[in-house]
């Protein structure tokens, strides 16, 4: 897409919010990458992490847990909530189940020598490692397929959104549904959706307060990017069960899928997924400001602080080893830390 566009609906007027904050998320410190020795080696010397479709997370109410908390909110404020506001939160689908399909995950952590995660994230390996990214340094999206337009024969109802109708009824392109465009990459912390966590009541005032009456007798829909053309910002919430991970994550949104999207086999079938990394010398870096993602042959090395070596019965063989891989791929300045988890 070119540009985000609202959903069609009956809404005759806009009222366009820029300025909306998520009100639940905080830019975290740490961002440790939990993954096995052969996903250590495929990061390092690719320089590429995979952000996996958020259906088929471990976690089976990922996005929906954080909808349900919403409704639940604005049930909660009954009958403070008008119904004006009540239709303006359905218009941007907040009263609807959210699309974990349409949303792709980075996971870490703020704890970089977790045992839940030792267990977790590794193979059972002799080593598993947690790779300390910087939060500040943002990672884009790789578009993997750069053709003009989508694979042939089209998808079924491929780009029927686009088609709208002028005076006369005649129809036309809206926007143009094989532009290539991404949303999100920002860190944030999970809030665990605990009895005593406040962030879905914080995250609808947030919303509320950026809505506009209508007048005139027309309706009004609030345009909150965030909603209608960004990852869901209640991809931020998460279950208590999982409190133990102290989960970060950054998410990402790609249009249209077929320029981003790359399939790996998993628990749940074929798992589709992105490739994310990170560039700082594209040719036309305005444009790819616009744009939000990078080429393969941009791709430079990751924001790696250091590597942590997990429990291992053979902690000096396991560092030697990971400073050659570090050194041979351009990650000389990179430290090497062990863990001081007692497991075995």
């Amino acid at each position: 897409m070119g540009k985000p566009r609202a959903p069609k609906d009956t809404y005759s007027s806009l009222c366009i919010s820029p300025s909306y904050t998520l009100a639940s998320v905080e830019s975290p410190e740490n961002a440790w990458h939990y993954t096995s020795a052969a996903g250590l080696v495929s990061i390092l010397t690719r320089h590429k992490l995979w952000a996996t479709s958020a259906a088929y997370m471990n976690d089976k109410d990922e996005i929906n847990a954080g909808r349900l908390a919403l409704r639940r909110a604005i049930k909660s404020r009954e009958p403070a909530v008008e119904q004006w506001q009540l239709d303006q939160l359905s218009a941007i689908g907040v009263t609807r189940p959210g699309n974990p399909h349409d949303l792709f995950l980075l996971c870490a952590s703020s704890d970089g020598d977790a045992l839940t995660l030792w267990r977790s994230y590794g193979i059972g390996s002799e080593a598993e490692y947690a790779i300390d990214l910087d939060p500040s340094i943002a990672l884009l999206p790789i578009q993997q397929d750069a053709s003009q337009r989508h694979p042939e024969p089209a998808p079924p109802g491929w780009g029927d959104d686009a088609i709208e109708h002028d005076n006369e009824g005649r129809p036309f392109l809206s926007y143009d549904p094989d532009h290539a465009y991404t949303y999100g990459g920002l860190w944030s912390e999970v809030e665990y959706l605990k009895p005593t966590n406040t962030a879905a009541a914080r995250e609808l005032e947030q919303l509320l307060s950026t809505m506009k009456r209508p007048t005139h007798n027309r309706r009004v829909m609030p345009f909150n990017l965030d909603y209608l053309a960004g990852p869901d910002p209640t991809a931020n919430f998460k279950h208590p069960g999982f409190t133990d991970e102290r989960e970060v994550r950054a998410t990402w949104t790609v249009q249209p899928w077929w320029r981003f999207v790359l399939y790996r086999p998993g628990r749940f079938g074929a798992t589709p997924y992105i490739e994310v990394a990170t560039s700082e010398s594209v040719e036309g870096h305005q444009d790819r400001e616009q744009q939000n993602f990078i080429r393969p042959e941009h791709v430079e090395r990751l924001p790696i602080r250091a590597v942590r070596i997990g429990p291992t019965r053979a902690a000096a063989d396991a560092k030697k080893s990971l400073r050659m891989l570090l050194d041979s791929n351009g990650y000389g300045a990179v430290d090497i830390e062990q863990s001081s988890t007692p497991y075995r």
